[in-house]
Order: C-alpha cells, then sequence, then structure tokens
C-alpha cells in the first residue's frame, strides 16, 4: 500500500499543469504574428493555455484577421516558437509562413504542429500516428481518436 501510495504521488509530482501565457508572452506571440497580417491593428486574437511548457517550445492560438476587401476573414490556428534566448531574452517566431518562399503555411501542418505539442485540437487522419508518436517522445499523453479527421 505504501508503494503504490508513493507511485502516485511521483507521478502527480511529474504532472505539468497547463498555465496561461504570461503578458510578455502574450505581447511577444501578437508581435510576430501581427508582422504577417494585412492589417495588423485589427487582429484579434484568441489565446490558449500552454499545456506543456516545459516540454516543447510551441505555443498555438487563433487569430481573426481582416483579407484584402475589409473583412475579417474567420479565425485561424497560428503557432509560433516561445522561449529565451542565452541572455534571458524572451523570443519569439511564427511557424505560419514558409521562410522560403513567404507563403502561408497550409492549417493541416499548422495543426499537426500544435497537435504534437500537446494541444488537444483536431488533425487529419494520415498525420495522428505522427502526432501520438511526436507526444510520446515528449513525455506528453495520446492525443485521444475523438479528434482524428479525415
Amino acid at each position: 500500500m505504501k508503494r503504490l501510495a508513493l507511485l502516485m504521488l511521483a507521478f502527480v509530482g511529474m504532472h505539468v499543469e497547463a498555465r496561461p501565457i504570461t503578458a510578455d508572452e502574450r505581447a511577444a506571440v501578437e508581435d510576430v504574428i501581427r508582422e504577417e497580417m494585412k492589417d495588423p491593428e485589427a487582429a484579434k486574437f484568441y489565446h490558449m493555455d500552454y499545456p506543456y511548457p516545459d516540454n516543447t517550445f510551441t505555443y498555438c492560438g487563433y487569430v481573426n484577421g481582416k483579407n484584402s476587401y475589409g473583412a475579417y476573414a474567420g479565425k485561424q490556428l497560428f503557432a509560433t516558437f516561445l522561449g529565451k534566448n542565452a541572455d534571458g531574452t524572451l523570443i519569439a517566431a511564427s511557424f505560419d509562413v514558409n521562410s522560403q518562399t513567404g507563403e502561408p503555411v497550409d492549417q493541416s501542418v499548422i495543426s499537426t504542429l500544435c497537435a504534437s505539442a500537446g494541444y488537444d485540437i483536431p488533425v487529419k487522419k494520415m498525420f495522428f500516428k505522427d502526432v501520438n508518436k511526436n507526444r510520446a517522445e515528449k513525455g506528453i499523453p495520446k492525443l485521444s481518436s475523438q479528434y482524428m479527421r479525415p
């Protein structure tokens, strides 16, 4: 019985809780995403908790921005690298635009990246196995099959 209690205590101690991003992290993320938008000032952000901040540097959320006609285009998932450099300065970089072509990255690729980082969001069936493999390598619980999409 004591061994079971110790095992349970060790498991609870290893579990990392999701947390909201800090105000500084929020500002860094929003700045880097705004750089890619047609109308940066009109961006509406929908932030999520950072599910495994000790296991990954990927932070994801949603943004709604205006298109060329001035209308809101609908929420789009975004993915950013969020970390600190050697001197402790907070840095953020977007994964949403291909650095070689300047073209937006497909939403299915972004959702796969976010799901691999611990976000419980839908991913295409063709990526599902790799998502769970990546999650396992990072010590993150598997994504439930309810999030698998055709």
